[in-house]
């Protein structure tokens, strides 16, 4: 009867600890992206306060490449290729006609 308390008692002392260790593996991982997150923002805080203007100059470049795009899309469908596009088509045309 001792054997089959003590044999019980094993068992539920294994799983306990193993209940823990799973614990601990996730609190590790919770941890360990906190820190990587606050050192995310420290480190993005730090270039803020070096390049005060940055998020400004993202913005207007960000700004500048849509323009582009717009003009790009606005100008005639029938607009010349550049020389490597060419060289590209003609390749193409090369192979499959012959």
């Amino acid at each position: 009867m001792f054997r089959i308390v003590m044999i019980v008692a094993w068992a539920v002392l294994v799983i306990l600890v193993l209940y823990l260790w799973a614990d601990v593996r996730e609190v590790l991982a919770v941890v360990k992206d906190a820190k990587r997150e606050l050192l995310r923002s420290n480190l993005s805080a730090r270039a803020a306060e070096s390049f005060p203007n940055f998020g400004k100059e993202a913005r207007e470049t960000r700004e500048a490449e849509g323009q582009q795009e717009a003009e790009e899309q606005t100008k005639a469908p029938g607009k010349s290729l550049d020389p490597r596009e060419e060289q590209v088509l003609n390749e193409v045309l090369t192979e499959f006609l012959g």
